[in-house]
């Protein structure tokens, strides 16, 4: 029977621990680990869930007791926690903002990155000619 087709070619796998380094062995074995450690952690709910309908009450208890009273306490702290950082950093903006205007740098002035002569040489256009197209009103574009 012919084969249909070509092949592709895959590279061969090469697979000798001593190529990776102890750093990335320990890397990626954090990674496997805590990633199994979510995974167990999803799992649990479903779990929980089996459980509770085969008849146990721990789902109804950790949601519906005590997980209402967590949930508001957790809810408070968050809120507070919240609005702290959203104060410190606004009265952090409002800070920089007044001390670079008594500095005197936001005044709105433009720093010349690159100078006509320089950009008018590069692109061999007459100066004059970049000045008046430069000062040419969007809406007339």
């Amino acid at each position: 029977m012919e084969e249909s087709g070509q092949r592709a070619s895959y590279p061969e796998i090469i697979n000798v621990r001593g190529l990776k380094t102890k750093k990335r062995l320990f890397c990626e074995t954090l990674v496997t680990l805590g990633l199994w450690g979510v995974f167990l952690y999803l799992i649990g709910f479903i779990l929980s869930f089996t459980l509770w309908l085969l008849g146990f009450s721990l789902l109804s208890h950790e949601f519906y007791e005590s997980g209402n009273q967590e949930f508001m306490r957790l809810f408070k702290n968050a809120g507070w926690l919240t609005t702290i950082v959203l104060l410190i950093t606004i009265s952090w903006s409002y800070y920089n903002y007044f001390v670079y205007k008594i500095r005197g740098e936001r005044r709105g002035s433009r720093v010349e990155i690159c100078f006509d002569k320089d950009l008018a040489d590069f692109f061999k256009v007459d100066p004059e000619v970049l000045e008046k197209a430069k000062t040419i009103p969007a809406s007339a574009l």
